[in-house]
């Protein structure tokens, strides 16, 4: 061994590449278990559609139950959109939202509205209302907080499928989130329904 390469450079490398394979993972099982039942699920077709082996898929979630749990939470998600506070969160929603279209082409709220028609649906149809919406309408005070959550999550799922599903979108982001912000914290504050 060298003692000119620090062995945090490996280990670092290493955990980089844990994530990503991990990521990977929890992806392919999130389209596997969106569009089949629980019980048609098998580790060893999620972990080729990762291009792992299924042991590896067993060393980060234990078990299917644990991966299938971790795949139908919207927890990460909605800590992520809803990490703002309240007279800033409309702008925040939309530029995290926006954001992560960009660097993903992909949506968590449509992977929610989607996965929830599917067989395994009601599970993430349960986690998405308990993490998201619940959990936005509970930091609303004053008169229809549960609407005014349900009319922000609503907004945002139009906003993501016109952009990634039917590429409908040329505005720059920043214009979209000048127009949009300001809409959603009226719902959020309630001054849009005075």
């Amino acid at each position: 061994m060298s003692t000119s390469e620090p062995l945090t450079a490996t280990t670092d490398e290493q955990r980089r590449d844990a994530c990503l394979t991990r990521a990977a993972v929890l992806r392919a099982a999130r389209r596997r278990f969106s569009l089949h039942g629980y019980a048609d699920v098998k580790l060893r077709d999620i972990a080729a559609d990762a291009e792992v082996s299924a042991a590896l898929v067993l060393k980060y979630f234990g078990s299917k139950e644990e991966l299938f749990a971790e795949a139908s939470s919207f927890e990460s998600d909605a800590a992520l959109l809803l990490d703002c506070p309240l007279p800033e969160l409309g702008e925040h929603l939309v530029r995290t939202l926006l954001d992560h279209h960009e660097r993903t082409q992909a949506d968590p709220l449509l992977r929610a509205l989607f996965t929830s028609s599917r067989p395994a649906g009601a599970t993430f149809r349960e986690n998405f209302e308990r993490q998201f919406v619940a959990e936005l309408s509970d930091r609303l005070s004053g008169p229809d907080a549960r609407l005014r959550a349900e009319l922000v999550c609503a907004h945002l799922i139009g906003l993501g499928a016109t952009r990634l599903v039917l590429r409908i979108g040329s505005e720059p982001t920043e214009r979209v989130i000048a127009r949009t912000g300001p809409l959603l914290q009226g719902w959020l504050d309630g001054t849009a329904f005075a």
